[in-house]
């Protein structure tokens, strides 16, 4: 099944958030939101976020997470518990956000994941031949996963609101040692002490890569946003548009993820206090 877009997407750019790792997925789920307009558009949210681990629920079964997180607070990691699906992703100021999102909560899965995958096949391409696909042995591996000569240099998860689908994926875009990030991570958790309801098989950290370290260029988050939506602009109807959504969507979806989903998140300052504890 295939998807076509009839409407312009508006690129919105909400920058670099330092604080509450919560806050850019409370943006996202803002705009969700926003799509039960009648006059809603189709949105592409971009963001960073330095630096923070992005759970996924999995990730919670781990036997000794609190004190993983704890060591990662102390190397300057935040953490939150994210809603939609995989498990932990690292993120730091080398890595792009994007988020997709659409007024539609009909479309199929996969029709909505090959899209987003035409995406950045053509907004990636100058970056080298990507393949989508699981990568085995990289952190939250998964059939989206998408790579360069073998390496992953990110990977989608997506999500259902009541209005709206949203498809939130990450790239790799400058260097860093992301793979023995999570080794060390999942060592730290117990993920070897797991018999069962493990968040991911096991970990190599050999298999993740960036944009720039596999292309041997000097790219940066920037260069990457700039040339995405140069690219892209190309075959689809796309609008850069400033970041806005009503502050009572944003109160309101701050309540719904925090209160309602029961997701938490840490300030890397917060994870290295004496009191600290995984809540629950």
């Amino acid at each position: 099944m295939t998807f076509t877009v009839t409407q312009p997407f508006r690129w919105m750019d909400s920058g670099v958030y330092r604080d509450n790792p919560l806050e850019p997925l409370i943006r996202d789920e803002a705009l969700a939101a926003y799509m039960n307009r009648d006059d809603a558009q189709p949105v592409i949210h971009l963001w960073v976020y330095d630096k923070a681990l992005y759970l996924g629920r999995r990730d919670a079964k781990l036997p000794r997470l609190e004190q993983a997180l704890r060591q990662f607070g102390l190397d300057g990691f935040g953490c939150v518990l994210r809603s939609s699906g995989g498990a932990c992703v690292p993120l730091d100021a080398g890595v792009l956000n994007l988020a997709c999102l659409l007024p539609d909560t009909s479309i199929a899965i996969d029709a909505f994941f090959q899209f987003v995958a035409r995406m950045l096949h053509v907004g990636l391409r100058e970056y080298g031949d990507m393949q989508f696909g699981e990568v085995t042995g990289s952190y939250c591996a998964g059939e989206y996963d998408f790579s360069i000569g073998g390496k992953k240099i990110g990977g989608m998860a997506q999500r259902r609101t009541r209005f709206g689908s949203i498809l939130q994926l990450c790239i790799n875009v400058e260097e860093q040692p992301r793979g023995a990030w999570m080794e060390r991570f999942y060592a730290k958790a117990g993920l070897a002490d797991m018999d069962n309801h493990r968040p991911i098989p096991f970990i190599d950290g050999n298999t993740v890569g960036s944009i720039a370290g596999l292309t041997g260029r000097p790219v940066t988050v920037s260069d990457v946003k700039e040339r995405l939506l140069t690219a892209i602009r190309r075959e689809w109807p796309i609008s850069p548009a400033p970041f806005a959504v009503p502050k009572t969507l944003v109160e309101e979806s701050r309540h719904h993820l925090a209160e309602r989903l029961g997701l938490f998140a840490f300030t890397a300052d917060e994870l290295i206090r004496p009191d600290w504890h995984l809540p629950g």
